[in-house]
């Protein structure tokens, strides 16, 4: 019945004449309001006929969005996440149509319905092609056999080795294509566990865009060195790293605030691509039609597939949603979680409930307190009700981030599963798949791994109670965890691993590239999180408002402070010269780290400037010129 009405509902949908975005309606004629350099200029209406509208899970009064709005925007305006109004039906003609296509050709069939009437279909296939192009493996996404009902979906080869690579490049490239076509510059805010930072660094960089822009916070000590590496080795114009104390999750409302402020978001073009952004699972249903069309061919039979995903922030899990409800045959599908546990007590328990504290784990990249997309899991479960889906938050907010789940939403999840694994399990995970399988997997694919186990899979050859085939899904390289994976085989065993062939020579070329220190925003003794939260709000307005993307902060304004708990925000300087050279050259060398940085007209940068010019006269043995009066303007210092 389901099946029935989203195929009803997507035929009253093509019929629709919708006319918004930038068009406006005057005396029964259509006036566009794009620049007139706009290549489309005046075929609005045309362009937007037919197209798909996205709403709110909140259901909020908003008229429906359309991609563009809905990708930009990020959130919707009353605070829900982004669906389409109708999930565009795939029947088994389309899938026994694309079982020969490449990964970027099924990904063109699965996501055109949803750009179709905004972009041009050639346009759309080359943007799509390009979000693939720097995969490693011929067909993008290996898929292993590892017995008779398990496989392991390899989502890893991108260019930041792993599966954020596969929605990020595709969302930033949207970004990118509709702040061209507008005429406007994009500035992307990203808050991240690990690997998303690193994936959207990326896929700007892949675009080569210098009016888009990014910003990247993480949190400082809960990633791996790699990781770190991957975003702060980036010394681009257009880049701007952050480190924060706090658990991954804690830079979510600052941000979430930045965003549901529309004239500060608009006014710079503000736009958040963590996984809340509705592009991101659009993106990310093309592994699960992937899947299932591969594992199809291994096991040799047509049942629905089960799939068990290592679970953070629930992204994932809602495309696998869409998907399902899209007509791919899929199960169970099934939320592997850390001791971050909160997806996997809403699910086996009706507890969605967040934890007073972020716990350290093996396995960050999901250490999640609040996942975004149990927003979009749960609108599904309640049968697209977005009434109760509002009142679902509304409570959870008002009772100190708690909710049980009432008898509806349970039963709405009943064709979801959950297990929870914790560290001990997590490196037993690792070392089993080298002895079952000779695979060296990452700690999020040992929880998927472990988590299916748990749940009756025989992910390591033993005996399964599962009566269908499970796609396991391996969302990073082991290349990236070096202290996960040797605590789990053992130092030697972590040396023979990275001189393989199986560990990407790009992930070894970093390891000896420079870092840039990003800029660190702290959090006051005994301060409480939304306090913290208030400030780095604040400091992050602050950074976006400057043209060039950053202020002078209390390292580089020179203020001092005796009190250890005012100096909140701090940029680190390089380390003292090794070899021993003398004082000036020393300081030379932090002051270039500094001002790689700074940016923009601010007096203390000039200041920073003229030492570091006045210090390179000293080394070179050159004579001081007579110095010049200083122009009489104010400084401007960041107090965070």
């Amino acid at each position: 019945l389901r099946h029935r009405r989203a195929v009803i509902r997507a035929l009253l949908h093509s019929q629709r004449r919708i006319f918004e975005c930038c068009a406006k309606r005057e005396a029964n004629s259509w006036v566009c309001g794009l620049p007139s350099s706009c290549a489309t200029r005046g075929s609005c209406a045309t362009r937007l006929r037919g197209a798909m509208r996205f709403v709110s899970t909140r259901g909020g009064a908003a008229p429906p969005a359309s991609l563009e709005d809905a990708i930009r925007r990020g959130y919707a305006p009353d605070g829900g996440l982004y669906v389409p109004e109708a999930l565009p039906p795939i029947s088994e003609a389309d899938l026994a149509a694309w079982g020969a296509l490449d990964y970027a050709g099924v990904a063109k069939e699965v996501l055109w319905p949803f750009a179709a009437g905004e972009i041009d279909r050639a346009a759309f296939d080359a943007l799509i092609a390009a979000s693939y192009a720097g995969a490693a493996a011929p067909d993008v996404v290996p898929v292993r056999k590892l017995n008779d009902a398990a496989a392991l979906v390899e989502l890893y080869h991108g260019p930041t080795h792993c599966f954020k690579d596969l929605g990020l490049q595709v969302a930033v490239r949207l970004l990118a294509h509709f702040a061209q076509r507008r005429g406007a510059p994009a500035t992307l805010v990203v808050a991240t566990t690990g690997d998303t930072g690193p994936a959207a660094l990326r896929a700007v960089a892949d675009v080569g865009d210098a009016s888009t822009r990014i910003v990247v916070c993480f949190p400082r000590g809960m990633v791996s060195e790699l990781q770190r590496r991957q975003m702060t080795c980036c010394d681009a114009e257009n880049v701007r790293v952050v480190s924060f104390e706090g658990g991954g999750d804690d830079m979510d409302a600052p941000l979430k605030n930045l965003a549901m402020d529309s004239t500060f978001a608009d006014a710079r073009g503000l736009c958040g691509v963590n996984s809340y952004n509705i592009a991101r699972p659009l993106a990310q249903q093309v592994h699960y039609v992937w899947a299932y069309l591969r594992c199809r061919e291994l096991f040799g039979a047509e049942t629905p597939l089960d799939v068990v995903v290592p679970t953070g922030a629930m992204g994932n899990l809602a495309a696998a949603t869409f998907a399902k409800r899209r007509g791919v045959p899929l199960g169970i599908l099934c939320a592997a979680t850390n001791a971050n546990d909160i997806s996997y007590r809403a699910i086996a328990k009706g507890d969605f409930s967040k934890d007073d504290a972020m716990k350290k784990t093996v396995s960050d990249a999901i250490n999640v307190q609040v996942p975004y997309n149990f927003e979009r899991v749960l609108y599904y479960a309640l049968n697209e009700n977005s009434k109760a889906v509002a009142a679902a938050f509304a409570s959870f907010e008002a009772n100190g981030d708690a909710w049980t789940l009432d008898a509806a939403a349970r039963a709405g999840l009943s064709d979801y599963r959950a297990a929870r694994v914790d560290d001990a399990t997590t490196l037993a995970s690792i070392r089993r798949c080298v002895d079952a399988h000779s695979v060296v997997c990452d700690p999020h694919a040992a929880v998927a791994l472990a988590g299916a186990e748990a749940l009756g899979y025989g992910a390591f050859g033993g005996a399964a109670a599962a009566l269908r085939p499970v796609a396991i899904l391996a969302t990073a390289h082991a290349c990236k965890f070096e202290e996960a994976v040797g605590e789990a085989l053992g130092a030697d065993a972590w040396a023979a691993f990275r001189a393989s062939p199986a560990f990407p020579a790009a992930a070894r070329a970093l390891e000896d590239e420079e870092e840039v220190p990003p800029l660190h925003l702290a959090r006051r003794r005994g301060e409480a999180l939304e306090a913290a939260q208030a400030r780095w709000e604040a400091s992050l307005r602050a950074l976006l408002e400057d043209p060039d993307g950053l202020h002078a902060v209390i390292a580089e304004c020179g203020v001092a402070s005796d009190d250890e708990d005012a100096v909140i925000a701090e940029r680190g300087a390089a380390s003292d010269d090794e070899d021993g050279v003398d004082e000036e050259r020393a300081e030379l060398k932090r002051l270039d780290a500094r001002l790689r940085l700074l940016k923009g007209p601010d007096t203390k940068v000039r200041e920073l400037q003229a030492r570091r010019a006045a210090l390179r006269r000293i080394v070179a043995g050159e004579p001081e010129p007579e110095p010049e009066p200083a122009a009489p303007e104010e400084g401007y210092c960041l107090l965070m």
